[in-house]
């Protein structure tokens, strides 16, 4: 379908925004059973989880704790999906969204994660051609299948032996739950050189789909770390990145990420105790005539802080701005405070709070 059609594809699933008033969750799908105000919340916390690296939910999502069963869609096609990725908190609940995800996450950890609760087989070659086991976390773990700088220093040991990773989910793997249905075809390949203080991983894509919609590409990850300092930078780009999703449509998938660390080590068990990790992102999906599918970039960097630890999920601070067919989402994702649990989210102009947790 051209561009056109798409979006008023996206139209009927409820994209569009009702618009609402500004105070505390008045927004929440979960209260009015506005599914594209919650639709649009999705997009905020997958985009934030995929911008930052982090895992965390916003209230008034799909995934949000209430236990408010998902709104059904205004015009009969759509339902939100509830935890359609297992084992993460992405969420994607349009086809576009679900091959947008895959792609970015293609080689991190939450990838692997997604990749073998998708019936994958994976397997890791260290660079003699030997099998090597590598447990992937069921929560957490390095940016990517990158080295963390000792923030995970078991990791870090084990990658230190992986050079290559295979994803390979042969002619077709279907992935059912209740009524939803994923089926991955394809192989995706990570190859790693390097060591824990200068590295660069790369990540192909070998006839690779995700519910028909094809992704062609090779993202690159650049790391260095300074262990005597605890500074460490990290720069991931995507060249010749298409997406081609089953109705035919073509879309080129650009992608650039900087992440600087800089923390302060224990003296003697050699892990982070304080510090952060600051990220500026721009990834763009957009048609032959230049008009944009989905976008999200910072507008103020992400901050992480190490020391909040548990307390605080996701960002403490930073802007990131999403765009979804016809509609803007903006989050402010807070002072710098590890005790504030309270973001701005502001859809389509309207402003409301959120808090953001695990």
């Amino acid at each position: 379908m051209r561009y056109l059609s798409l979006k008023l594809f996206l139209f009927a699933l409820g994209v569009a925004l009702v618009a609402g008033c500004d105070s505390e969750d008045s927004l929440s799908a979960n209260e009015t059973g506005d599914e594209g105000t919650t639709e649009l919340i999705d997009v905020a916390q997958t985009s934030g989880q995929l911008a930052s690296g982090t895992s965390f939910r916003i209230s008034g999502s799909s995934t949000d704790s209430t236990g408010a069963p998902p709104p059904k869609g205004r015009h009969g096609h759509h339902k939100p999906y509830r935890g359609i990725l297992d084992g993460v908190s992405l969420l994607a609940p349009t086809n576009e969204l679900l091959a947008i995800v895959d792609a970015e996450s293609a080689g991190d950890f939450r990838g692997l994660r997604i990749s073998g609760n998708g019936g994958a087989t994976i397997t890791h070659y260290n660079a003699d051609g030997e099998v090597v086991q590598l447990s992937v976390p069921k929560a957490g773990g390095p940016n990517g299948c990158s080295f963390s700088g000792k923030q995970f220093p078991g990791y870090d040991s084990l990658l230190s032996t992986i050079a290559k990773t295979v994803i390979d989910f042969g002619d077709g793997v279907t992935f059912n739950r209740d009524t939803i249905s994923i089926t991955r075809a394809g192989k995706i390949i990570i190859t790693r050189s390097g060591d824990a203080s200068s590295n660069t991983e790369i990540t192909t894509f070998e006839d690779y789909s995700v519910n028909g919609a094809k992704i062609e590409g090779t993202r690159t990850r650049v790391s260095n770390y300074d262990a005597s300092t605890g500074s460490g930078t990290s720069v991931t780009t995507v060249s010749d990145g298409r997406i081609t999703f089953a109705d035919g449509t073509v879309t080129t998938w650009t992608s650039d990420k900087a992440r600087t660390t800089s923390f302060t080590l224990d003296a003697t068990t050699g892990k982070p105790v304080s510090g952060t990790i600051i990220t500026e992102v721009s990834t763009t999906i957009a048609v032959a005539d230049g008009s944009v599918l989905y976008s999200h970039k910072t507008t103020a960097p992400l901050v992480e802080n190490i020391a909040c630890s548990r307390r605080k999920f996701g960002p403490v601070s930073g802007t990131l701005e999403t765009l979804y067919g016809d509609d803007t989402v903006i989050v402010d994702f807070g002072d710098g405070s590890c005790e504030n649990r309270t973001i701005t989210i502001t859809i389509n102009g309207v402003t409301t709070t959120k808090t953001i947790g695990g």
